[in-house]
């Protein structure tokens, strides 16, 4: 039976791991499978370079979608994590890409409100593979919660340790408050799945790019921690597989989903509550490692199906 693609709103990072870029990839591989629709992709946090939009743009361009919206975190370097990218330099000198940089771009906040208020009822999934302050400024707006409520059927959230545990995107500096104001003012008939460290750093991706044509997503694993020769976790790469696939590939449960509720202190703590019949799960692994490794990798490393 076939399904109608998963219509994805990408929230990333793209900053010092390699896994957001691996992360993308899948999705414009889905996209060419016919599974996901790729809305748009949203930035948190702050390169230092001012160009870590202009990786998405080279990726999106590479497989043949340039026209994508992009946004950029409207928060200041004191409001949000600023970090340089890894490879946002090299990337933007040596790969075609629209030619903007951070500052050109629209808000990212902005640029949620148009996709969600253009978008059919229930339609959307949101992946979060970052900080969570685009959704938490949306959220806080006028309407934002509301809007979200309505247009929104689900979202899949990189972030927090499991059951209980501190992880980079939802302690790192500033981003505990804004993790805990976002996951407190979500609807709760928008059901979150949280993809935790503990699980991602089981699945090892990367090195296959080593025997791809040159490509954004190449450079992006060469520079950042030799991932193309040791390999790095898939983090992000996990959030993107459920929110397109579910927990499910070749019709085997891969993935296992434990329901509670997700509470997170102000320094980005989290603290899981069993509760079945609650809106929140995290999910573990019901199979081995390499089965969702080989699943993802085949994505990540899937040549474009229109010419770049």
């Amino acid at each position: 039976m076939n399904h109608p693609p998963s219509r994805i709103l990408l929230d990333t990072d793209m900053l010092t791991d390699c896994d957001d870029a691996g992360a993308l990839a899948m999705l414009h591989a889905l996209a060419d499978l016919g599974e996901a629709e790729i809305l748009g992709v949203a930035l948190n946090g702050i390169d230092s370079h001012g160009l870590h939009s202009a990786v998405v743009s080279a990726i999106n361009t590479y497989f043949g979608r340039p026209d994508l919206p992009i946004g950029v975190s409207p928060r200041s370097a004191e409001q949000t994590p600023t970090k340089p990218s890894s490879y946002s330099t090299a990337i933007f000198e040596d790969y075609p890409h629209d030619g903007l940089r951070d500052a050109e771009r629209p808000d990212a906040v902005a640029l949620y409100r148009r996709l969600l208020a253009e978008a059919d009822d229930a339609s959307v999934t949101i992946v979060s593979i970052g900080f969570l302050s685009n959704i938490a400024d949306l959220l806080a707006q006028t309407g934002g919660r509301d809007l979200v409520a309505k247009k929104v059927r689900a979202i899949t959230i990189m972030g927090g340790a499991y059951p209980s545990g501190r992880e980079y995107n939802f302690e790192f500096q500033q981003t505990g408050s804004t993790t805990q104001a976002c996951l407190e003012a979500w609807p709760d008939s928008v059901p979150i799945t949280f993809i935790g460290y503990e699980l991602g750093e089981q699945i090892i991706t990367g090195k296959s790019y080593a025997h791809c044509p040159d490509s954004p997503m190449r450079r992006a694993y060469q520079l950042a921690y030799d991932s193309i020769n040791r390999g790095r976790p898939s983090w992000d790469q996990v959030a993107v597989f459920h929110g397109v696939r579910g927990c499910q590939h070749q019709g085997r449960d891969l993935l296992r989903a434990v329901n509670g509720r997700n509470h997170i202190s102000e320094d980005g703590l989290n603290t899981w509550e069993m509760d079945a019949a609650a809106p929140h799960a995290y999910l573990e692994l019901n199979s081995p490692p390499e089965d969702l490794a080989s699943a993802i990798e085949a994505l990540m490393i899937a040549e474009p199906k229109a010419k770049h």
